[in-house]
């Protein structure tokens, strides 16, 4: 009866006209397969799940060496400005980038927030900018930012389709720090805090990427779900409640973890071997890992950085608790060559004659 009654509301709430605000998203953020949508390029507020791109930069410039995990981030008095939600760090004191993370995804901290755009780029307005020329390169095309903390502006606009395809990227991108999203507690300046997200708490399967609100955006949520290695991302704004934006979320996830996407051709080319016969001369490994979705995860991203690794097969094999993500080639020349555009991104290879 429960099921049928929250089926009711989502099909009322997301067909009528007055609830134009209501949209979401769900898919394989790796394929970027859609098994559901209403309203994806409906451009709304997208709250705290600006925060998601403010992540991505700071990631990048995590990945770039620009910025250390250790680094202080200090408050201007612009930052303390801000209004809740919020740590409260007075004027000229600091936390540490890696706490900043936190603070950001489980406090969703708007001062926090200032503090490491004014860190990344010296003024909010200019990391205002590097904001919106990151999501031109994300291809978010119905998405122009004004701050990077979501905090009511007439110009700050996304979509659900845009926020899936941003979230997508953090995924594929940065997945050696989805961990993160799956924590529900951080301390921070000896304050505790705990994440605005109940479904972490409630079901081991979902990493929840971000949550928001303002009370023209409504409740929103960009929530991630892993099982056996299958991922699947769902996007939900316009809730009426945090509650009603939970449920709504949940049943959609949970209708649609099972996908089959076996028919997808890049799940195709990401089958596992447990025997692999070398028909080739050199083996190129690219990765090893104890979870075959971080080896696809790494595969997506090669192949998305390196445009040349698109015309090779990739291929995964189990050796003892690792999953092995390679390339067959003919020849040492090209194999040298496939490795040293790897290097060039400062990832890892190894190259292995048959």
């Amino acid at each position: 009866m429960r099921i049928i009654l929250i089926t009711l509301i989502l099909t009322v709430n997301l067909s009528h006209p007055l609830f134009a605000k209501i949209a979401s998203v769900i898919g394989n953020p790796i394929s970027q397969e859609i098994y559901f949508e209403v309203n994806k390029e409906t451009k709304n507020y997208p709250a705290s799940l600006t925060k998601i791109m403010t992540l991505y930069i700071l990631f990048d410039e995590l990945r770039l060496k620009n910025i250390n995990i250790n680094d202080h981030i200090y408050f201007s008095k612009h930052a303390t400005y801000q209004q809740p939600s919020k740590l409260g760090v007075s004027e000229k004191d600091f936390i540490t980038v890696d706490e900043l993370i936190d603070s950001l995804i489980i406090k969703s901290a708007n001062d926090a927030a200032v503090a490491i755009a004014e860190k990344i780029s010296g003024t909010e307005k200019k990391f205002v900018l590097k904001m919106n020329n990151y999501a031109k390169k994300l291809n978010l095309e119905n998405t122009n930012f004004a701050n990077p903390h979501g905090l009511p502006n007439r110009a700050n606009l996304s979509t659900a389709y845009d926020m899936f395809k941003l979230s997508s990227r953090i995924i594929i991108d940065f997945p050696e720090h989805l961990h993160r999203f799956k924590k529900t507690k951080a301390k921070i300046k000896d304050k505790s805090y705990t994440t605005h997200n109940t479904l972490l708490k409630k079901y081991d399967h979902y990493i929840g990427l971000k949550t928001g609100y303002t009370r023209k955006s409504g409740f929103q949520i960009s929530l991630l779900s892993v099982n056996d290695d299958k991922y699947l991302l769902g996007i939900y704004f316009g809730g009426n409640s945090a509650k009603e934006r939970n449920n709504k979320i949940n049943f959609l996830m949970n209708k649609y973890r099972n996908k089959d996407t076996s028919k997808n051709e890049e799940t195709k080319k990401l089958t596992v071997k447990n025997e692999t016969k070398n028909i080739n001369n050199y083996t190129i490994q690219t990765s090893s890992f104890k979870k075959i979705s971080k080896s696809k995860m790494h595969i997506t991203l090669l192949k998305n950085k390196i445009k040349i690794l698109r015309n090779f097969e990739h291929q995964i094999k189990k050796n003892g608790r690792y999953f092995i993500s390679y390339i067959n080639v003919d020849d040492q020349k090209t194999a040298k060559n496939l490795c040293n555009e790897i290097k060039l991104y400062k990832l890892d290879c190894l190259i292995k004659a048959s």
